[in-house]
């Protein structure tokens, strides 16, 4: 199977995060058939190879991400999704295809010097799949000290680079503040405990701590995303209510200091009210932080290759949990550009660009082969 009928294989049974079974099965089979040197199952649906090469010298960590979307396919495609409801509609069929591409030139082409571990990640979209694999007993042994990862990115010319030193993109993290109060008649609603006055209070003190500007090295939003209240029942003063945040910064520590603010005002709140509070945060991406000797590697590999490469002027906002991987290693995310035209990361009419394929596997084979060791 070739790299672009491995795209369209997945694209047609697309699997959710965590949920990655039968695309681990099938990576499984391909990437065994290729005799790596180490093919093993981290973060229970993901799988890492090793390719080693003829010297010593440093281990790169290549990464793709593997799950899909619970969006569906309107697309009539010849590969079109099978699968109601699920869609791969961010690329990761695309980067997973790339990645499979590097594979199977790391196959013909041995690395001159130390070893090449590629990561097919689960559980990126949910922030949950770095940090599992990370904490598998099996990952442990695959020491790297650089690592490596792209995102296509729609708008963008196609095939065009787009880095930066520093914030590649945002930290996110996500929140719930669920209230227990007590019912009473609507008619005296003293006599009960409503969570309506903490959830409006909270929202207003939430929305006061933004720094909106994407150029300001505060920058912090905190978007309102769900929110409920008791029910329509208009006797009833309720005594239940609920409010989720998204909220992202570029600083990691920044957002968890802004997410613990936030967690200490709805508690003071909900103490004064009389009312109980359970807090949950979850679905966090810690920030891509470029290291500065690899973009300009990158660069370097860019003209080597004459493809076009852009400086970002700012991060991208959303989250990427590629972060993790990176979070004490050098090495850098990049984007792709998937298109002027193409639909943007999560529409129902995205599609990955089949071009991108062989251009994203060459630019990191090109990393690979000019690294410089030690």
């Amino acid at each position: 199977m070739d790299a672009q009928e491995l795209r369209h294989r997945l694209h047609s049974y697309p699997e959710l995060s965590g949920k990655e079974f039968e695309t681990h099965k099938l990576l499984h089979r391909l990437i065994a058939e290729l005799k790596p040197d180490a093919l093993e199952t981290v973060g229970e649906t993901g799988l890492v190879a090793t390719f080693e090469g003829k010297a010593d010298g440093d281990a790169i960590l290549i990464r793709a991400d593997i799950d899909a979307l619970p969006i569906a396919e309107p697309n009539e495609l010849s590969y079109r999704s099978t699968i109601e409801g699920q869609g791969h509609k961010c690329g990761h069929d695309g980067h997973t295809a790339i990645l499979y591409r590097c594979a199977q030139l790391l196959k013909e082409h041995t690395p001159e010097r130390g070893k090449v571990h590629l990561l097919f990640q689960p559980s990126e979209e949910n922030g949950q799949g770095a940090a599992k694999v990370l904490a598998d007993e099996n990952f442990a042994k695959y020491s790297y000290q650089y690592a490596y990862a792209l995102h296509n990115i729609p708008g963008a010319p196609l095939g065009t680079v787009l880095c930066k030193t520093e914030n590649f993109n945002a930290g996110v993290c996500s929140l719930s503040f669920e209230y227990q109060g007590l019912e009473t008649h609507a008619a005296h609603p003293w006599e009960g405990k409503n969570p309506a006055g903490q959830i409006a209070e909270l929202v207003q003190w939430a929305l006061s701590q933004e720094e909106v500007n994407p150029k300001q090295a505060n920058y912090f939003l905190c978007t309102p995303v769900y929110s409920h209240l008791g029910a329509k029942n208009y006797g009833i003063s309720p005594g239940i209510g609920g409010l989720h945040f998204t909220s992202r910064a570029w600083d990691g520590e920044l957002l968890n200091d802004q997410v613990k603010a936030l967690q200490a005002k709805a508690e003071k709140g909900a103490k004064a009210a009389g009312v109980d509070l359970k807090f949950e945060r979850f679905e966090e991406f810690w920030p891509v932080i470029n290291n500065a000797d690899s973009k300009e590697h990158l660069k370097s590999v860019c003209q080597k290759l004459g493809i076009n490469y852009q400086e970002l002027d700012y991060p991208y906002s959303w989250g990427e949990d590629f972060g993790l991987l990176i979070k004490d290693k050098k090495g850098l995310m990049f984007g792709l550009g998937s298109g002027e035209d193409c639909p943007v990361l999560h529409h129902p009419e995205y599609d990955f660009p089949d071009a991108l394929i062989e251009k994203g596997a060459l630019i990191f084979m090109q990393l690979i082969a000019d690294h410089k060791h030690g």
